[in-house]
C-alpha cells in the first residue's frame, strides 16, 4: 500500500511539473519606436512556451496588425487580449490584420480579429492552407508583391521565395525602415531551425538572400520567434541553414 501511495505521489508530483512548464507567459508589447510595437504572445512547441512575435503599426487610419495571437480553433485568448491592449493603451480601432503564412502561430486568432470586425488579408496560397488546417480563411487579395498605404503609412508584403513554409511573405515599412521577416528569419537567438513541417530547405537560403538584396535599408529585422536586432538576423539564417546542411550529410 505504502508502494502504491509512493507511486501515486511522485506520478502526481510529474504530473504537476508538466503542467508548470507548460504554463505560458501573457502577451508582451515592445515598442520600436512611437508608431511600431512587437506584439509577442506565446504557444506550446514540444511542451515548451515558445515566444511569437508580430507588428502592432498605428498610423493616422488606425491600426494595422502583422500577424494574429499564436491561437488554436478551440483558444483564442491571446488574440483577445492583444485586441484589449490596442484599445486600452493606442485607443484606436484595428482596421487590418496581414497574416504572413498558414501556422497557428500566424493565423490562429482569426476567429477572434473577425468577431472584432477587423479585416484579415492574405496570399491565395496562405488562405487555401487556412482553411486545410481549420481556421476561418483571411481574404486572398494579397498579390506577391503589393504596397498600400493606411494612414499615410506604406506597407509592403512582399514574397521573397519558399523557405519556413510555401507561402511565407514579409512587411516591409518603408518610413520605419522595419523589416517583419516572420519565421522566415530566425533570431540571432536561434541554435536551430525549429519547425521544418512544411519547410523548401533548398529554396530558403535563395529566399533570405533575396531580402538582403531587396531591403538593404534595414534597420531593424523582425523575426516570427525570440528576440530582434539589426538585420544581423539574416546573415544568422544563413549559418544555420548552411550547419543543417552540413548536420544532414
Amino acid at each position: 500500500m505504502r508502494t502504491l501511495l509512493t507511486l501515486l505521489f511522485f506520478s502526481g508530483l510529474i504530473v504537476s511539473l508538466q503542467a508548470q512548464s507548460a504554463k505560458k507567459p501573457g502577451l508582451l508589447v515592445t515598442p520600436l519606436n512611437k508608431q511600431v510595437f512587437v506584439h509577442t504572445t506565446y504557444g506550446l512547441y514540444k511542451n515548451e512556451a515558445v515566444p511569437s512575435n508580430g507588428l502592432i503599426i498605428k498610423t493616422k487610419g488606425g491600426i494595422v496588425l502583422v500577424d494574429t495571437g499564436w491561437d488554436t480553433d478551440t483558444n483564442t485568448d491571446n488574440t483577445r487580449e492583444l485586441l484589449r491592449w490596442v484599445s486600452t493603451n493606442l485607443h484606436q480601432p484595428v482596421r487590418l490584420c496581414i497574416v504572413t503564412h498558414a501556422h497557428e502561430d500566424r493565423v490562429g486568432g482569426i476567429s477572434e480579429l473577425r468577431k472584432a470586425g477587423v479585416r484579415v488579408v492574405s496570399t491565395p496560397l496562405t488562405a487555401q492552407k487556412s482553411v486545410k488546417l481549420g481556421f476561418e480563411s483571411p481574404e486572398a487579395v494579397l498579390p506577391n508583391d503589393t504596397t498600400f498605404s493606411i494612414g499615410n503609412e506604406p506597407i509592403r508584403c512582399y514574397f521573397p521565395g519558399q523557405g519556413h513554409t510555401p507561402d511565407n511573405i514579409v512587411v516591409w515599412l518603408p518610413n520605419q525602415k522595419i523589416l517583419y521577416g516572420g519565421c522566415l528569419v530566425k533570431s540571432v537567438a536561434a541554435f536551430g531551425m525549429g519547425n521544418l513541417a512544411d519547410a523548401n530547405l533548398n529554396e530558403w537560403g535563395n529566399s533570405i538572400q533575396n531580402l538582403m538584396t531587396q531591403f538593404k535599408s534595414a534597420r531593424i529585422v523582425v523575426p516570427g520567434h525570440d528576440e530582434w536586432t539589426d538585420t544581423r538576423s539574416l546573415a544568422h539564417t544563413l549559418q544555420l541553414l548552411k550547419k543543417h546542411a552540413e548536420a544532414k550529410k
